[in-house]
């Protein structure tokens, strides 16, 4: 034996690193069956580990087979294994994957706009909370109460349709905060928003079945629908979101459509009532679902605060999909579907197929938490904190971007910037990114050629004394003022 080649690799505890080294020695030849391997204490100060390490790394090779022990003799490599050692399998040739239709389609779909950013900034990130102003202390309180009253059937597996605890605590926040009546036993506690979207195409749709999707849109929930085989509609999306005239016009007998009634992505467009009811009545008649994406509702700057779809729906063709990840963080990885009755079990169903659920510690961590009266002012307080943070970069481009020019959007926690139509909006963004701006090119949530040349920046992870730094970094990315946006 000799240690001429490192033992320790960077992810490999001692013990596995040594069983590894004498199971390939074993394996490839260089330990002859038969062969004596050293006293444990003698391989232990070759290699600079503990005795003991050595002692479990033989006694696992003995385990399966390896090698066998002789007392008083010593520790010999078996007799009986084969005599051509196995060969290292050739290096892999640069060849398509061997993927299905489908998987092909899967592995080509997008899912954001996300590139590389230098610092790993989440500077001007769109669509992301500020997660430096989690309430760590009440968080921590809460998961402590958990704790100390943990029941033992806890640490199981959890209940595929959610906790029924956070279930009725996310039933008590919609009444109070969103006007919605939701029972129970119609929520599904998710992985976020993305996990209701992709559960609910897998269950409503068949390949080659039509759905509407805004245009521009959400593009991880546009992605759902087409990883379900759905035949995407794009429906042109304006001040007031989706058309629904234009909509029906295209395909009046849609499966289903994708809609974010309060603030659609990312124009910001919203909802009226004269949209809202023909929307619903549209459902009816065609025997359609309407998934409601309501992710950021919480945060509007314009107006007051509208209601869900959802709540307007006699007909029960609506799938209300909430998460925690913009008014929390999006690690916890908690959202909720409000599923209509005779769709509840089967939804269940869907979602135990291919993901058993949140973990039963954080889930009930964050009832407790809402049952504490902890979310409603922690949202008002990030509410106060985003307004502050939206004003602010507002002011730092005007002052220091005049090439970009802001479009109004009454609520969420993004922003589109509106480029003139001679500016390279993808090289603006791959020179933003190298600045340490995590913006994204307002074109990648169209699905066919983009109506408006421009970008889409956050201003939830921007603080108010980095809002000008930030400006004039975007500003150099852009170039000369003379490309400015009528």
């Amino acid at each position: 034996m000799n240690n001429q080649n490192p033992l320790i690799m960077p992810d490999q505890s001692r013990q596995d690193a040594v069983f590894e080294r004498l199971r390939g020695g074993i394996l490839s030849g260089a330990l002859p069956s038969g062969s004596r391997l050293p006293p444990s204490r003698h391989l232990a100060e070759e290699l600079g580990v503990a005795r003991q390490t050595v002692v479990l790394a033989y006694e696992r090779l003995a385990a399966e087979g390896y090698v066998r022990a002789r007392i008083g003799s010593g520790t010999f490599v078996a007799t009986d294994l084969p005599d051509a050692a196995p060969l290292a399998a050739p290096a892999a040739r640069e060849t398509a994957a061997p993927l299905s239709r489908r998987g092909a389609l899967i592995a080509a779909t997008p899912i954001s706009t996300a590139g590389p950013v230098a610092g790993h900034s989440n500077l001007l990130a769109p669509g992301v909370p500020a997660t430096d102003l989690f309430p760590i202390a009440a968080w921590a309180r809460a998961t402590a109460r958990v704790l100390r009253d943990l029941p033992s059937d806890s640490t199981g597996y959890p209940d595929m349709q959610g906790l029924g605890a956070l279930r009725t605590a996310v039933a008590a926040h919609l009444a109070a905060t969103r006007g919605l009546i939701a029972d129970p036993a119609q929520i599904v506690i998710t992985t976020g928003t993305q996990q209701a979207l992709r559960v609910a195409a897998e269950l409503l749709l068949d390949p080659g079945d039509p759905a509407w999707v805004e245009e521009p849109g959400y593009i991880a929930g546009r992605g759902a629908l087409a990883a379900a085989g759905a035949l995407l509609v794009p429906v042109p999306s304006d001040a007031e979101g989706i058309d629904v005239a234009a909509g029906i016009a295209l395909a009046p007998a849609a499966r289903l459509a994708l809609v974010a009634p309060s603030h659609a992505t990312p124009l910001g467009g919203a909802l009226p009532i004269g949209r809202r009811l023909a929307l619903l009545d549209w459902a009816a008649r065609a025997g359609a679902w309407i998934l409601e994406d309501d992710c950021d509702s919480e945060f509007r700057w314009e107006g007051k605060p509208l209601p869900p779809l959802a709540s307007l729906d006699r007909s029960g063709r609506v799938i209300y999909c909430g998460t925690f990840s913009k008014t929390l963080a999006p690690a916890l990885r908690l959202g909720f579907a409000v599923v209509p009755a005779p769709l509840t079990a089967a939804f269940v169903r869907a979602r135990g197929l291919g993901d058993r659920g949140p973990g039963t510690l954080q889930q009930a961590v964050l009832a407790d938490f809402i049952g504490e009266g902890r979310l409603g002012p922690h949202i008002r307080r990030m509410r106060t904190e985003y307004a502050r943070r939206r004003a602010a970069l507002l002011a730092a481009l005007a002052r220091h971007c005049p090439q970009a020019d802001p479009v109004a959007a009454p609520g969420g926690l993004h922003l589109v910037l509106r480029l003139a139509d001679s500016v390279d909006a993808a090289r603006v963004v791959v020179s933003a990114r190298a600045r340490g701006l995590a913006v994204s090119p307002l074109a990648a949530y169209f699905s066919g050629p983009p109506r408006m040349n421009g970008l889409v920046i956050g201003f939830a992870t921007t603080p108010p004394a980095l809002a000008a730094d930030a400006a004039r970094r975007l500003a150099a990315a852009i170039g000369p003022a003379t490309d400015a946006a009528p």
